[in-house]
Formats: structure tokens, C-alpha cells, sequence
């Protein structure tokens, strides 16, 4: 969790949470998932799957309570975010606006 004091526009104590769209790890990589701390969170009207990472922070990976297991195939992103609500909001969002969904996930590509 990154939490670290900025300025911004003059106004100390601004602070930066980090939020991170990711592909799912290997069953046996990092950062590790506890599927026994999976807690469907309601944000508005929907129900999404959160679990607890071993570094302290939380994952939502699908959009319904239907989902595959974290690491199916079928879970092509995960959103790591320092809350449960945050991970599964920001999932929300964005699987409810795909263009900005993927202006996100391939903003790492270089332009041709």
C-alpha cells in the first residue's frame, strides 16, 4: 500500500493510494491470494468477489458473485487496491466503461 505525503497545488498532506490493474499471478506466485478471505462486497447494486492478499491488500477479479476461482483462466485482470470496497468499486467502474478499461490495461504499450 502506498500511501506516501505529496504536495499538490500547494496543499500538504495530499496523499496517493495506489490501485493496480494486474494479470493474475501464478497459483504459486506473488502477491499470494487467501481464498478462504473471499467476502462478496456490494457496490451499488452488485456483488463482487474480494479476497485478501498476503501483502495486506484485496483483489477483485470478476464482475458478478458467479465467478471463477482468482486464478481460472477465465480472470484476465485483477484490480489490487488497500481496501476491499476500493478493489471492488474500481473493478466496477471500470468493467462498466470497457474503453477507459482498456485504455488503462494497454496504456503500457509504446505508440507506433
Amino acid at each position: 500500500m502506498s500511501e506516501e505525503p505529496t504536495e499538490s497545488d500547494g496543499e500538504p498532506g495530499n496523499r496517493h493510494v495506489s490501485i493496480e490493474i494486474l494479470e493474475p499471478p501464478a497459483p504459486d506466485g506473488t502477491p499470494a491470494l487467501d481464498p478462504e478471505t473471499r467476502v462478496d462486497t456490494m457496490v451499488k447494486d452488485r456483488l463482487l468477489p474480494t479476497a485478501r492478499l498476503e501483502d495486506g491488500r484485496y483483489v477483485a477479479w470478476w464482475f458478478d458473485t458467479d465467478a471463477p476461482e482468482p486464478y481460472d483462466p477465465a480472470t484476465s485482470e485483477w484490480v489490487v487496491a488497500p481496501t476491499r470496497f476500493l478493489a471492488a468499486a474500481t473493478f466496477r467502474e471500470l468493467t462498466e466503461d470497457p474503453a477507459r478499461f482498456d485504455e488503462l490495461v494497454g496504456g503500457e504499450e509504446e505508440p507506433a
